[in-house]
């Protein structure tokens, strides 16, 4: 079996909201990543009428959605009433975007402070972070391997117990890697098998999230190759995901991907024209 990349972007592409995004990248992609938020400030969480009209896009389109779990939530906190509402939070977003059937969720397992090491007291955010995952997935039926946990800034071998015990997926956002110097080849070489979700933007200078046309085409180019040959190995379906936020960057991206010899062939979806 041979299989597919689909090839998405996020819903933040146009300066709107989720849904006239996806009216407008709908007919482009394969998937969109919905990019989630809650707080007391904010919320772009979708109503039922959403809902319903985001899986109605997706029937036509033939698309797929990934769920992006809100980033200010923090199932590693040792506070344990922020623990526990993010606990619920995971819970309460899967079962919101249950109809969309999405095909996957990507998790930050959220670092205590950004940088190398997740905290000061790392088995202590590792304990926490551990119940998170418990309490929420033995309170949903969710197939854990759905939750993508993505990498962050520091080393994935600090988490990678967790997933592997919970049964869960990777979201590698190569990205990242490139943004703090780890090995990348290493990192597509032992990731890409427990993936099911890629990330990819442009790194420059320090500042990632850019178009692919602002990175280092050749490094992009090696973590393509690896992509496709891992998807062609083990014949599953995976998602990539161009994790940008304008369309000037968006257009750019994708004119990347269609020159990319690597990605010949690859996506049967809109970015290669067939949608």
């Amino acid at each position: 079996m041979e299989g597919r990349i689909r090839v998405g972007t996020t819903s933040y592409i146009k300066p709107a909201d989720i849904l006239p995004n996806v009216r407008y990248l709908a007919p482009l992609v394969d998937d969109i990543e919905l990019v989630l938020f809650e707080s007391a400030e904010a919320s772009n969480l979708p109503d039922e009428r959403t809902i319903a009209e985001l899986a109605s896009l997706a029937s036509e389109h033939d698309l797929t959605y990934t769920v992006h779990f809100p980033l200010d939530i923090f199932p590693g906190s040792r506070d344990e009433a922020e623990r526990a509402e993010a606990a619920m939070m995971l819970k309460g977003i899967v079962s919101l975007t249950e109809e969309l059937d999405p095909f996957g969720y990507v998790l930050h397992l959220t670092p205590d402070h950004y940088g190398v090491s997740p905290s000061h007291e790392v088995e202590a955010w590792l304990s926490s972070l551990d119940r998170s995952l418990e309490e929420f997935l033995k309170t949903t039926a969710i197939d854990p391997a759905l939750i993508c946990v993505e990498t962050l800034s520091y080393p994935f071998a600090i988490v990678e117990e967790l997933v592997r015990r919970y049964g869960l997926s990777v979201t590698l956002d190569i990205g990242h890697i490139w943004l703090m110097g780890y090995d990348s080849d290493e990192a597509a070489r032992h990731l890409l098998p427990q993936s099911r979700i890629c990330h990819l933007h442009g790194v420059a200078d320090g500042t990632d999230h850019l178009g692919l046309d602002a990175g280092d085409g050749e490094a992009i180019e090696r973590f393509l190759r690896s992509l496709v040959e891992h998807t062609e190995r083990d014949g599953r379906e995976r998602v990539l995901t161009l994790e940008i936020f304008s369309e000037r960057e968006f257009e750019a991206s994708l004119s990347f991907l269609r020159a990319s010899r690597a990605m010949m062939g690859q996506s049967s979806g809109g970015v290669y024209g067939n949608h």
